[in-house]
């Protein structure tokens, strides 16, 4: 017969070793002093009595009770579970004459563990009786603080900065210095020849802003952008084209940069394992690399630091700046003039499989599918240079690019003698796109695109002692504002999410160029977060 789990062996199951003397010891320890209470276990049925006698039969007269101590339940959990024993108070209690000392150390080892399950129980209703400390008050931090951008300059030409913000006041520092200036806003500083970091005064306000370049009847667009760890810059091939990846930041970068045609991957040195310093620019010439392309894509990521990336494309039949994008599965192109000569479509296949497009346009009169891209196959790891005239037939329209998988995409409108270089937005329809911004460099005019399903109300703030203009854009559809003489800058307020670029021409501008309007900062003023003690350990 096997012991039962969690009680010593029963006396007949082994036979005791002790001597004498530890006999005798093990009795004295069995004795309870009377100022003690006594609390000996017993088996179901068994009750102490007021006599040293031998212990009595279950059906003896029964004591006057006041302590119940719990019995050890049996391994099954069954019917056959203790009942507790009810021990007199303020009795001597001796072991029976016929008990030997196998079950005196039983008896021994069972008050151990009832007196220790006693003062665990009351252990733990000391600790629920203790009443919780009231909980720290979350610390709060700004949900979006202030956000940089850095503006490009071209060695063609020197430029003219145009800025604007939320705030009264604007925060200049060259690239190269640490020194910040402060201006007021809106702003417009010539002969730039050094990158620019912008920042708004702030630490809750926005700023947008960009460099123009007016140069042999040519007008440049290079857009502020805030740096990235992953982005791509498209251009329509490599001659005179120039790769320039600026690090604003105070720590140095290393990033790798890869170049796809429409052949595949374009290799060269110097494109691997490039360490930018801080707060300094890089440059690749690309006409060595790729100068009889037609299409070029680079693709410049970063394992430590962020940079900006962009190109510079000059050619005697225009010439502008090729800001970054990203990839997503859904792009959108916010202006093609209807007035454009040529419209190529730039698309960047990262993948290692084929991706599939489809290409619809948003026009005046709704949304389209353009006849014969409904479903375009673009070979992985390829750069590639689509003409959209003949579909676009001169219509003034926004694109839609719709991929299996993620992409990259830009356009290249020509218009007279110059071009203009758009990069793609992600169309994610999110509320940040019912309010944009952006400076007005120039004449030209505004065009709004409205890929949503529903009408978009859209009314655009041109700035002080400006006249604001209301428009309904129709669910697909695209509308034309002309931007008011004097105008400095563009804030759009929409009811639905929208795309917005400034169509830069006419008056005493000479050339063409594209000049996108960005998400304004929607803030919260802050957020609760609870601090992670284990964070970064």
């Amino acid at each position: 017969m096997k012991p039962r789990r969690g009680l010593p062996p029963e006396p007949d199951e082994f036979a005791s070793d002790e001597t004498e003397p530890e006999q005798s010891a093990i009795r004295r320890g069995m004795w309870l002093d009377e100022a003690q209470e006594p609390r000996v276990p017993r088996r179901a049925g068994q009750l102490a009595t007021h006599s040293s006698e031998p212990e009595a039969a279950s059906g003896s007269d029964e004591p006057d009770m006041t302590a119940l101590v719990p019995q050890p339940s049996t391994p099954n959990g069954g019917s056959e579970r203790p009942a507790p024993t009810a021990v007199p108070r303020s009795v001597r209690t001796q072991p029976s004459t016929g008990a030997t000392p196998a079950t005196l150390q039983r008896r021994r080892w069972m008050t151990t563990v009832a007196a220790a399950a006693f003062a665990g129980l009351a252990l733990s209703f000391g600790i629920g009786a203790i009443p919780a400390q009231p909980a720290p008050l979350p610390e709060t931090v700004p949900l979006v603080t202030a956000i940089s951008r850095t503006c490009p300059v071209t060695d063609v030409a020197s430029s003219t900065l145009h800025a604007v913000s939320s705030d009264e006041q604007i925060r200049l520092r060259a690239v190269g210095q640490r020194e910040f200036t402060t201006a007021r806003s809106p702003l417009a500083v010539p002969n730039q020849t050094t990158a620019t970091v912008l920042t708004p005064d702030g630490p809750q306000a926005s700023v947008v802003g960009g460099s123009l370049v007016q140069v042999d009847e040519q007008t440049w667009w290079g857009l502020c952008r805030s740096p990235l760890a992953d982005q791509y810059v498209q251009l329509p091939g490599g001659q005179g084209a120039k790769l320039i990846i600026i690090n604003p930041e105070q720590d140095e970068a290393l990033i790798d940069v890869t170049l796809s045609g429409p052949a595949g991957e374009i290799t060269g040195d110097g494109l691997r394992g490039i360490t930018i310093p801080a707060n300094s620019q890089h440059e690749i010439d690309l006409e060595s690399l790729a100068g009889s392309l037609d299409a070029v894509g680079a693709r410049v990521r970063s394992s430590v630091g962020r940079v900006l990336a962009l190109a510079q494309v000059s050619r005697d039949q225009g010439g502008d700046f090729a800001t970054s994008t990203v990839q997503s599965t859904q792009l959108i192109v916010a202006a093609i003039p209807a007035e454009a000569s040529k419209t190529t479509l730039l698309l960047t296949n990262p993948g290692t499989s084929r991706n599939v497009v489809r290409i619809e346009a948003l026009g005046e009169g709704g949304r389209f599918e353009l006849p014969g891209f409904e479903a375009y196959a673009v070979d992985a790891q390829r750069t590639i240079a689509i003409d959209l005239t003949d579909a676009i037939e001169g219509d003034q329209l926004a694109l839609v690019i719709t991929a299996r998988a993620e992409l990259a995409a830009s356009t290249v409108v020509n218009v007279g003698d110059d071009f203009g270089l758009e990069p793609g937005q992600a169309d994610d329809q999110s509320t940040a796109r019912q309010d944009l911004i952006g400076v007005v460099p120039g004449t030209g005019s505004l065009q709004l695109a409205n890929p949503s399903s529903g009408e978009a109300l859209v009314v655009v703030d041109w700035g002080a002692d400006q006249a604001p203009a209301n428009r309904t854009v129709p669910p697909g559809a695209v509308a034309i504002i002309e931007v008011p003489a004097g105008a400095r800058s563009a804030r759009i307020d929409a009811t639905a999410p929208i795309a917005a670029a400034l169509l830069l021409r006419g008056g005493d501008q000479p050339g063409f160029a594209i000049a996108p309007l960005q998400p304004a900062v929607r803030t919260q003023p802050s957020m609760p977060m609870e601090a992670d003690p284990g964070l970064g350990r």
